[in-house]
């Protein structure tokens, strides 16, 4: 048995079982290569590091934009670490719980915090989960249907305006006593 240089690679035969025949495997794939990372760093000046691919491109962006703009830099890195410190159930833009969450650990929609919209929603047969998210004020037609035609949407979107125009989301009620039913949409 012999070995055959090529390149940088040597290439042996494999063993030879049941009179099948003789292949050939790369001992190069055996071999481990270990790559210095930080002689391959980008740099936005260098024009050869452009054009490699859509995720180094990206990369190049935010760094020509940090070395240009260090001022909206921070403000941007500022932004971010402060949207993150902020907890999900905290933010605006999520329900502190899904709809069919909120029905399956309560006896009553009236423990609802938006209990009126929500039952509105769900009596007229959405889904309790894009119910309790309307429910919340947002206007999110979309996760009913795509068709701006389809009659549950367009009934949704009737009873989402007239909350919307009684003011039901500009402030929760403190109690019970402070919603004038008569407005609410039937």
């Amino acid at each position: 048995m012999s070995f055959v240089r090529t390149d940088d690679e040597a290439i042996a035969p494999t063993t030879n079982h049941c009179n099948r025949p003789t292949t050939y495997v790369s001992l190069a794939a055996e071999t481990k290569v270990h790559k210095d990372l930080s002689t391959m760093k980008l740099d936005y000046k260098n024009p050869n590091d452009w054009g490699k691919s859509p995720l180094t491109d990206s990369a190049l962006r935010k760094q020509q934009f940090k070395a240009e703009n260090p001022e909206q830099w921070a403000a941007m890195i500022e932004a971010d670490i402060e949207a993150l410190s902020t907890p999900i159930f905290e933010s605006e833009d999520y329900p502190p719980f899904t709809g069919t969450e909120f029905l399956a650990t309560h006896s009553s929609i009236n423990d609802h915090p938006y209990s009126a919209a929500f039952g509105q929603f769900l009596g007229n047969g959405i889904d309790p989960d894009i119910a309790n998210t309307l429910a919340f004020g947002s206007n999110r037609f979309d996760l009913i249907s795509e068709d701006v035609d389809d009659p549950v949407r367009q009934l949704a979107t009737r009873i989402y305006n007239r909350f919307e125009e009684m003011g039901y989301w500009d402030e929760v009620p403190e109690s019970d006593e402070d919603i004038n039913y008569d407005l609410i949409p039937y």
